[in-house]
């Protein structure tokens, strides 16, 4: 007589999505209050309900797992090649008012870009690629709005933006040590001087 083995009770998700969402959740909190580094996959499951190796099972590895989260950060694309010259500088406020309403992706990212500053980061060349892209993507940007009469001319385009990036990363770093700070209304100061009205 062969024996029916019988299935444990089924965990709280549903679908193997549920469980790979829940994970995401629980490391972008582990990671933004622990970097990548201080973040062990115990607590990330401890927080999702599942176990560390669950967590291998749908990612493959701790590396894997920040790669997905940091995919997931950048899913919108570039919002500066999707709208007009005008529309460029609407998109650049709507982005400081969207992170300011997501105060723990702010400090993921801002945790991981600090960490991915050494070269042996598993972040490090996201981290490069992604600032090389969004600083080219300005740029070209700066430049059709200045084309189009939306922006004045002045300093080179790249350095343009490059202050632009650079404001926009340092605003939200005060922004975290200090919930009160506008950061939106610095913003917005910061393009009227440059002539983004």
């Amino acid at each position: 007589m062969t024996q029916t083995r019988k299935r444990g009770p089924r965990g709280p998700y549903h679908s193997g999505r549920e469980a790979q969402r829940a994970i995401l959740d629980a490391a972008r909190a582990v990671f933004a209050e622990h970097g990548f580094r201080g973040g062990v996959l115990r607590d990330v499951a401890v927080r999702a309900g599942v176990s560390a190796a669950n967590i291998i099972h749908h990612f493959g590895s701790k590396e894997a797992l920040l790669t997905a989260l940091l995919a997931e950060r950048d899913m919108g694309g570039s919002l500066m090649l999707r709208t007009s010259p005008a529309g460029f500088i609407a998109e650049l406020r709507d982005l400081v008012r969207r992170n300011a309403a997501d105060p723990d992706m702010i400090r993921l990212f801002s945790t991981l870009a600090a960490e991915a500053t050494a070269p042996d980061h598993p972040a490090h060349e996201f981290f490069r690629e992604r600032y090389a892209t969004v600083t080219q993507e300005t740029t070209t940007a700066v430049e059709t709005a200045r084309e189009e009469g939306v922006l004045p001319s002045g300093p080179p385009a790249d350095q343009i933006a490059a202050g632009l990036i650079a404001v926009m990363d340092g605003l939200q770093t005060q922004w975290l040590l200090d919930p009160g700070f506008d950061m939106v209304a610095a913003f917005d100061a910061h393009l009227t001087a440059i002539g983004a009205d």
